[in-house]
């Protein structure tokens, strides 16, 4: 569904923020001890814009290098492109530049820039016509549940009944850097979820398959709702699909992964939830390619870790899978998340309301651009 105007684009700006003032999850692959990120503003022929987030959390500089990426290389090549849907401009570049980032070796990178670019172009398209994600997608809900991610053993007593008073039901816990492989942790976690709720542990691709069998097991009277990257994300299909048929615990994963094609093969291997990223690949148009072709049984629950503005796009495509989708939501302090774009964010119910004026996602306050900005060279 294109928007039958033409939109030409006229150049792009870039914002790399970062805030020390948060608290980092405890996970596997290590600590956070800033937050960084990398907004982007494209702008078009008359002037409008659209906003988009490119995944940058990690390592500490990575939204430094990203922007430089895209200074050096995407800019000239995305300046006076024209689309009408934003799919269209995704397509082009992969066709221009593809071969240039597979020679240096930053595949992944262009991956993220592209989604980015993606969500900053559904932003812009529908702000130059007046809609809203709301409006565009015709949607019969103006809001999207969310769950609480990352909640770390110190503040587990606490923050799972303070996200509980808001109406979430599910709750995301780290494990797979501890020496039981998390048991002690999932069984806190699981005497103090109220009743009817369920706990998700996520072990970012920290286990061998021998690992993951054994770990799995033994957390399987637990019950949790499902098990997030037990395994690599490259590891092997023949690997995914023997811990699937080892384990009751359904499998997940989505945020390491690239392509619809992949995405599907990785389904079709026993995972059951599939976790795109709107900031690391695809972006808004990806993911719906995503949803068209998820095989029968398999849930679309979107994956985010990062500021405001993409935390919001991945709500609306949260609502507009539908299905009993539900986003991601860090539940630890980070001021890009809280502050960058204002009060956005209002949880009640476990549901979140939508942007609703013109655009995909809220503009962010030049305030806090400012107070979070990062000198680019």
């Amino acid at each position: 569904m294109s928007f039958n105007t033409s939109i030409s684009i006229a150049g792009i700006d870039l914002f790399p923020i970062a805030t020390g003032n948060g608290v980092s999850p405890q996970m596997a692959i290590g600590a956070m001890p800033v937050r960084p990120a990398l907004l982007l503003r494209i702008t078009d022929s008359d002037g409008c814009y659209g906003w988009g987030e490119v995944w940058a959390n990690f390592p500490p500089r990575a939204n430094l290098h990203k922007a430089h990426v895209i200074e050096d290389v995407i800019a000239p090549a995305l300046n006076r492109l024209t689309y009408e849907h934003p799919a269209e401009i995704q397509q082009r570049l992969r066709q221009t530049l593809s071969v240039y980032f597979l020679h240096v070796g930053q595949q992944q990178v262009f991956e993220h820039i592209l989604a980015g670019i993606d969500v900053a172009l559904w932003d812009l398209a529908l702000r130059k016509h007046g809609l809203s994600a709301i409006d565009y997608f015709d949607l019969k809900v103006r809001n999207a549940s969310c769950y609480a991610s990352s909640i770390n053993a110190d503040d587990m007593q606490d923050m799972i009944p303070q996200a509980a008073a808001l109406g979430q039901q599910y709750f995301k816990i780290k494990i797979g850097y501890q020496p039981d492989n998390g048991y002690s942790l999932v069984e806190r976690a699981s005497a103090i979820v109220p009743d009817g709720s369920h706990v998700m542990i996520d072990s970012n691709q920290s286990w061998t398959l021998e690992q993951a069998v054994t770990a799995l097991q033994s957390l399987q009277d637990f019950s949790p709702f499902f098990a997030e990257e037990p395994l690599a994300a490259d590891a092997s299909l023949h690997q995914w699909e023997a811990l699937a048929k080892t384990s009751d615990i359904p499998l997940a994963g989505g945020e390491n992964i690239y392509g619809v094609d992949s995405f599907v093969a990785m389904a079709n291997a026993g995972l059951s939830f599939l976790q795109p990223d709107v900031a690391k690949w695809g972006g808004i148009s990806g993911a719906l390619q995503l949803a068209d072709a998820l095989p029968e049984g398999v849930h679309l629950w979107p994956h985010f870790m990062g500021t405001a503005v993409g935390q919001m796009a991945s709500l609306a495509l949260t609502a507009v899978i539908g299905g009993g989708a539900v986003c991601e939501m860090d539940c630890n302090k980070n001021p890009l998340r809280t502050q960058l774009c204002g009060n956005v964010i209002q949880i009640t119910g476990g549901l979140v309301p939508l942007h609703d004026s013109p655009g995909l996602v809220p503009q962010p306050d030049p305030d806090a651009l400012t107070r979070f900005g990062v000198a680019l060279n």
